[in-house]
């Protein structure tokens, strides 16, 4: 059974039978982890009816308390990756200021990613717009 994608990607994305394997593909667990950290950071805090307190809050509202917002947008990013995404453990997170880009807040996500036993760090980019949209780059 692969176990490396999400329920919904698997539901989303059929695999015919004769492409299963018994091997493990990070690489396909660390696409749907992505995949998955990018629709989280993208739903906004209350929008969810049947799990109230899942999503991020909208940071338009943190925003003119700069500089004290980046340390509230990097522990919300923190604390909801830890609690909503089970594949990664030790999540930190670090402001990365562009000067060129002062509209963008850009921070870096490093993690463990874990599958049963075993272990892999990984790092990755997400970077907030003005709108509040999230973007993730590996």
């Amino acid at each position: 059974m692969r176990t490396e994608r999400s329920l919904l990607d698997r539901l989303d994305h059929e695999v015919p039978p004769a492409s299963y394997t018994t091997r493990f593909d990070w690489h396909a667990m660390l696409e749907s982890v992505i995949s998955n950290v990018q629709n989280m950071l993208n739903v906004r805090l209350g929008s969810v009816k049947g799990l109230e307190e899942y999503g991020m809050p909208d940071f338009n509202d943190v925003v003119n308390q700069f500089p004290d917002a980046i340390s509230r947008i990097r522990y919300a990013i923190r604390d909801f990756l830890e609690t909503y995404e089970p594949r990664l453990t030790n999540v930190c997170v670090h402001y990365l200021p562009d000067p060129d880009q002062p509209l963008l807040m850009k921070f870096a996500v490093e993690a463990t990613l874990r599958h049963r036993d075993q272990t892999n760090q990984i790092t990755f980019d997400t970077v907030l717009t003005g709108n509040g949209q999230a973007t993730v780059r590996v």
